[in-house]
């Protein structure tokens, strides 16, 4: 059976694995932060878990799996190639990581009420403790029980919106790591390498012949 390695075709089957590996990821970290803003005592301390969790650890799985896919296509690769599989990895994973934490949210709704539920009351408390007008305060109230009536009335619009939107946002992170990331091939080894170019063979191989002419020329008894 006849089969042709192509490092395209490969790089590509590794990007839709990665994607759906860092979707599983994504999902976990997610819920992990779930349980933090259920279980938080002060907005300050459940605000900076988030924020590592949700980008911070994020980020780095994306940056792991994207040094990955370099290493797949031999270590080199151009921007457009870069960008092309980093977006794949990153769309796919938009995909599997927004279906999946709205699955858990039907599977497991008390969770996210909680969460929601506890992130307001340690808010009121915070805006509270630091003299915040009452006004700003019933503000800020609408707005997260606005949130939460959201929770149970999302359709499958609404989530469709909010992969498009997801996977804009990865593009641009894509555009981002694609600039970072990209590493040409080189045109010439560095001299001095144990694999020479042709040409330096050449001119390795053609000195001898040179000294030996010039040898002549300078000791013209050798002609005789």
């Amino acid at each position: 059976m006849d089969s042709t390695y192509s490092p395209e075709v490969n790089v590509k089957k590794k990007a839709i694995i990665y994607g759906v590996i860092l979707g599983v990821i994504s999902l976990v970290l997610s819920i992990i932060s779930l349980y933090f803003s259920k279980t938080a005592t002060s907005i300050v301390f459940s605000s900076v878990i988030n924020i590592l969790i949700s980008y911070v650890l994020f980020l780095a799985a994306a940056v792991f799996f994207t040094l990955q896919l370099r290493k797949a296509v031999g270590g080199y690769w151009d921007f457009s190639t870069a960008l092309k599989n980093i977006f794949i990895m990153l769309a796919i994973t938009t995909v599997v990581g927004t279906i999946g934490i709205n699955l858990f949210n039907v599977a497991y709704p008390n969770l996210q009420f909680e969460a929601i539920e506890n992130t307001q009351n340690l808010t009121i408390e915070m805006m509270e403790s630091n003299n915040i007008p009452d006004e700003q305060i019933d503000t800020t109230l609408e707005m997260l029980d606005q949130q939460k009536e959201a929770l149970g009335s999302l359709s499958i619009g609404q989530i469709l919106k909010g992969i498009a939107i997801s996977i804009l946002l990865y593009f641009i992170l894509a555009l981002i790591f694609a600039a970072i990331f990209k590493r040409e091939r080189p045109m010439f080894r560095k001299a001095g390498s144990e694999e020479a170019h042709p040409w330096q063979d050449n001119a390795n191989n053609a000195s001898p012949g040179l000294e030996d002419q010039n040898r002549n020329i300078n000791n013209p008894d050798n002609n005789a």
